[in-house]
C-alpha cells in the first residue's frame, strides 16, 4: 500500500512540475509541497528532494535552479515553443474546423508547451481572415474515416452541396454513398476523404465538412490492385484542387524567376534543364480546369509545350475566355 501511494505522490509530482512550471517560472520546493497537498498528498522537504532525484534517475528531466530557495522545472517537453505555434497558426487557418472546435483546439494545443508558455502564445496567436464551416461534426465525421481505413472497412454517408441561396441540397438523390475509405487529405482550404466506389476504376474526393452521417459497415474493403498501393503524396503533387482529370506527363518551358514556385508544387527533386534563359521540366499533373486555370496564374512565365492535345486544350481554354470578355 506504502508503494502505491509513493508510485502516486511521484506521478503527481512530476503532473505538476510539467504542467506548471518552465525554464522562466520554475517551482520552490514550498510551492511543490503546497501543491500536492492540495491534493491530499503531505511531504517533508527531505523526501521531495530524494523524489526529484529519483525521477532524474527514471528519465525525468528536472532541472534545478540555485536561488535562495532550491526551483524545480520541465524542460524537456514532447512539443516545443516553436512546433506548438506552428500547430496554433494551421489550426487557425484551416477553414474546415468550425470556430466553436477551433478555439477548443488552441486550447488543447497551448497546453502542450506548459500553462505559463501557452498563455503567451495563445495571446500572440494572429487570428487569420478565414471563413470556417459549420459542420460540427468534422471531429465524428475524421474519427469514423480513420477508424474505418485502419479496420479497412467500407463506409456511409450522405453527402451534400449549397445552391445559390447558401441552402444544404443532398446529393445522390438523399441517398447513402458506399465506398472504400483509402486516406485523407488537405488541399487549399478544405481537409477531402480519397476513396473508391467499385463502380469506378478511380478514385473520387469527398470534402469531409460536407459529409453526414458517417458510419463504419460490417462491409470489408474491396480496392483493385491499382489502387492497393495508393501514395497520398505523389497524388497530390499531381492535383491542382480537388478536380479529377486524367494522369499524363506535361512538359513545361518556364521563366527563371518562377522556379520557386515550380519546386513548391512538384517539389525540390523536380529536374529543370536549362534552355537559353528559361527552364524546362517535365511532370505528372491531373489535367483539368483547375490546372489549367493554374497556368494562367502564372501568365507568359510558363508555356506548355506537350503533349499536343494538352497545349490544344489549354489555347482553347485562353481562346473561351477572350471571347467571354469580348462578348461584354
Amino acid at each position: 500500500m506504502e508503494t502505491a501511494k509513493h508510485k502516486l505522490k511521484l506521478l503527481k509530482l512530476y503532473e505538476i512540475l510539467a504542467r506548471e512550471s518552465d525554464e522562466t517560472h520554475p517551482l520552490s520546493t514550498i510551492q511543490l509541497m503546497q501543491k500536492l497537498k492540495e491534493q491530499g498528498i503531505s511531504v517533508q522537504r527531505k523526501t521531495l528532494y530524494d523524489d526529484i532525484k529519483l525521477l532524474n534517475e527514471g528519465g525525468y528531466e528536472i532541472m534545478q535552479v540555485r536561488k535562495k530557495t532550491n526551483m524545480y522545472y520541465v524542460c524537456d517537453r514532447n512539443f516545443d515553443v516553436a512546433e506548438v505555434r506552428i500547430l496554433l497558426d494551421a489550426v487557425e487557418a484551416a477553414s474546415f474546423i468550425t470556430p466553436e472546435k477551433t478555439q477548443r483546439l488552441v486550447d488543447k494545443i497551448a497546453s502542450l508547451a506548459g500553462s505559463h508558455k501557452g498563455d503567451v502564445i495563445k495571446n500572440n496567436i494572429v487570428v487569420f481572415d478565414t471563413t470556417k464551416r459549420d459542420n460540427e461534426y468534422i471531429y465524428y465525421n475524421v474519427f469514423n474515416i480513420n477508424e474505418a481505413i485502419v479496420s479497412q472497412k467500407k463506409i456511409s454517408f450522405k453527402y451534400y452541396k449549397y445552391n445559390a441561396k447558401g441552402e444544404k441540397i443532398a446529393m445522390h438523390d438523399n441517398k447513402p454513398y458506399l465506398v472504400n475509405p483509402i486516406a485523407t487529405m488537405m488541399s487549399g482550404d478544405n481537409y477531402y476523404l480519397v476513396a473508391n466506389n467499385e463502380k469506378y476504376p478511380d478514385v473520387a474526393h469527398y470534402r469531409i465538412d460536407r459529409m453526414e452521417k458517417v458510419e463504419i459497415t460490417k462491409e470489408t474493403v474491396n480496392l483493385s490492385d491499382g489502387l492497393k498501393n495508393f501514395d497520398a503524396r505523389r497524388k497530390k503533387k499531381q492535383l491542382f484542387s480537388m478536380f479529377l482529370g486524367e494522369t499524363q506527363n506535361v512538359t513545361f518551358e518556364i521563366s527563371s524567376d518562377i522556379v520557386e514556385v515550380i519546386f513548391d508544387k512538384f517539389g525540390k527533386n523536380t529536374i529543370l534543364s536549362p534552355y537559353g534563359e528559361n527552364y524546362r521540366f517535365t511532370a505528372e499533373v491531373q489535367i483539368s480546369d483547375s490546372f489549367f486555370g493554374w497556368c494562367m496564374g502564372l501568365g507568359t512565365k510558363i508555356q506548355i509545350l506537350s503533349p499536343r492535345e494538352v497545349k490544344g486544350q489549354y489555347l482553347q481554354k485562353l481562346h473561351n475566355v477572350i471571347c467571354k470578355y469580348k462578348e461584354n
